[in-house]
């Protein structure tokens, strides 16, 4: 009875393994992956009413080498990313999904 159990519970455990290494082997996991957002830019005078900024300023976008021109990643979970092509170098761009600042590098 022991034996039969575990058996099946190593089939189990190797069927998920497989499965999961599948899904990551191509890239894709849904829980992470979030398409690329229109920026909205921000005037200062706007983002201090609406978004006070941190006391050491607010953060810089991440820029991916990967991703194509003017894509930038926000600085705050979920790290969405934006595209900044509209918006001018050290402009401020609204996180929307986070609901704060940051400036496009």
């Amino acid at each position: 009875m022991k034996m039969k159990s575990l058996k099946i519970v190593s089939a189990l455990v190797f069927g998920l393994f497989v499965l999961g290494t599948t899904l990551y082997a191509q890239g894709i996991d849904t829980r992470t992956s979030h398409p690329v957002m229109t920026a909205e830019g921000i005037t200062k005078e706007d983002a201090q009413k609406k978004y006070p900024a941190p006391s050491s300023g607010y953060p810089r976008g991440n820029r991916d080498p990967h991703d194509p021109s003017g894509v930038v990643a926000s600085p705050y979970p979920p790290y969405q990313k934006y595209d900044c092509s509209k918006v001018n170098h050290g402009g401020l761009v609204v996180d929307v999904r986070a609901k704060k600042v940051f400036v496009y590098p």
